[in-house]
């Protein structure tokens, strides 16, 4: 006489087999879900920097410089331009109206070409040390792209994700 207690062999096999298809294939989705992601906070956040840089220019009349690689490579910082500091070392030390800096999300990496930096003025236009404007920023992370445009009077334009 057969219980009915639990399961035979074949049958937990086979439910096994069907969570390993099922995990097969979501991990990989899973993986480049997180990737694009990253990507994604990763570009948003050079624009967002940008923005704030603009938003601080206007709002308190001053200029401001939002560097590339400061102080060390995929690091970027929004620094009040003032000709009293010395602009050699501003990556190493900090004033006020200066912010903190921004770190892209692991693995993200961006690309401003020639430009070490952008710099937007008390009325809110920018431009470019080292490049011309509209400066386009790329953003990457592994072979995956997305472009940050920024225009002249500080428009930001997110290309589609490559």
């Amino acid at each position: 006489m057969r219980s009915n207690a639990g399961y035979t062999l074949i049958e937990v096999v086979v439910v096994v087999g069907l969570i390993g298809v099922v995990t097969a294939t979501a991990v990989p989705v899973f993986l480049e879900s997180n990737a694009r992601n990253r990507l994604w906070t990763g570009s948003e956040q050079v624009g967002a920097t940008v923005r704030q840089a603009r938003l601080k220019a206007i709002s308190t009349n001053t200029s401001y410089r939002v560097v590339f690689d400061c102080p060390s490579a995929n690091e970027l910082r929004t620094l009040v331009v003032d000709d009293t500091i010395d602009d050699e070392n501003r990556c190493g030390q900090t004033v006020d109206g200066d912010t903190g800096t921004i770190e892209l999300p692991t693995g993200v990496g961006f690309d401003a070409g020639e430009a070490t930096s952008l710099e937007v003025n008390s009325r809110g236009v920018f431009s470019a040390h080292g490049a011309s404007i509209p400066l386009t920023v790329t953003v990457t992370h592994g072979s995956t792209i997305r472009t940050v445009e920024v225009s002249v009077t500080g428009q930001i334009s997110f290309g589609n994700v490559q």
